[in-house]
């Protein structure tokens, strides 16, 4: 999500209520019942670089790895 767009949900967050809250001051998408960290654009590609290529996160393919991710993220 593009840093204006985030920012004006956070200002708006009482309009925005019924999809997003605040938690610990991170905006968070509440779908299917679930919490989902928003990523603002620039958080986007870290977060997929650890994913992926982080020794440590185990390999299960690029498709895998994005749905594990979609889980967690919006």
């Amino acid at each position: 999500m593009d840093e204006g767009t985030y920012q004006t949900i956070i200002q708006d967050i009482e309009k925005y209520h019924e999809k997003y809250e605040l938690k610990e001051g991170r905006l968070v998408k509440i779908r299917l019942n679930k919490e989902l960290k928003v990523l603002k654009r620039n958080e986007i590609e870290p977060i997929l670089s650890l994913a992926y290529e982080h020794p440590l996160s185990g390999h299960f393919g690029l498709e895998a790895t994005l749905s594990k991710l979609k889980e967690r993220y919006y």
